[in-house]
């Protein structure tokens, strides 16, 4: 077991040094980080915040790989709010002292918090204390431990074109309607926009709009064309 200190900011913006324990309850997901983010391995212009749907704000990533992350984090129905870096762990390494910033701390639907690591590329005996140290806390926080693989290849690309129409904006309810019930079936999105009676480039978008709504569902192995399939996921009807 690891003596480990958390710093985070308080709700006035304070810098605060705290034991594990006395987390309990606390909403870090909300909190900006401690201090600047710093780029990955320290290289310039690799900070990729991620503007996110589920907080209508910005999630400080300070990788493509956490930025990947996040949108996968966005894109899951289960994840209510979601912060990046809003902690440093401080302690007692093997090879002396040590102070790590876990990737993501998140709030689901049911009010639990979750601390979300990134996968390594590469096992090895530092990440293996950064788990450790992580679940540590996590156990005397009241949180949980979640770590997170990089979407990859089809699946990436897939998230990455949803999310291009995960800003709001105004639909209206009849066109909304009439795209979904063309896909009541499985069908192909081009066929389906075409079926559904809007013009063709607005319903579209729509069609994608509401695969990154998870009202509708693909074939996520397949690439996100015109001629993949969709259908109308199941609690969308």
């Amino acid at each position: 077991m690891h003596e480990v200190r958390v710093c985070h900011l308080d709700e006035h913006e304070q810098l605060v040094s705290a034991a594990p324990a006395a987390l309990v309850g606390v909403a870090l997901e909300e909190r900006r980080p401690p201090s600047e983010p710093v780029a990955f391995h320290g290289r310039p212009g690799k900070l990729s915040d991620w503007w996110c749907a589920t907080t209508g704000g910005h999630v400080v990533c300070g990788s493509l790989r956490r930025r990947r992350v996040a949108l996968e984090l966005d894109f899951d129905p289960d994840i209510a709010w979601i912060g990046g870096e809003p902690v440093e762990l401080h302690w007692q390494g093997a090879r002396g002292r040590r102070r790590w910033r876990p990737d993501f701390v998140v709030r689901t639907v049911t009010g639990a918090r979750q601390v979300v690591l990134v996968e390594p590329e590469s096992d090895g005996p530092q990440w293996r204390e950064d788990l450790e140290v992580a679940r540590d806390v996590a156990a005397a926080a009241g949180w949980h431990v979640s770590v997170r693989r990089v979407p990859q290849e089809v699946r990436l690309a897939n998230l990455e074109w949803a999310a291009d129409y995960r800003q709001p904006v105004r639909v209206s309810a009849l066109e909304r309607e009439v795209v979904e019930e063309a896909f009541r079936r499985e069908r192909s999105i081009g066929e389906g926009a075409r079926a559904s009676g809007v013009p063709y480039a607005a319903a579209l978008d729509l069609v994608y709009r509401l695969v990154w709504q998870r009202r509708l569902d693909i074939h996520w192995d397949q690439p996100l064309m015109p001629r993949a399939a969709a259908w109308l996921a199941d609690g969308a009807a």
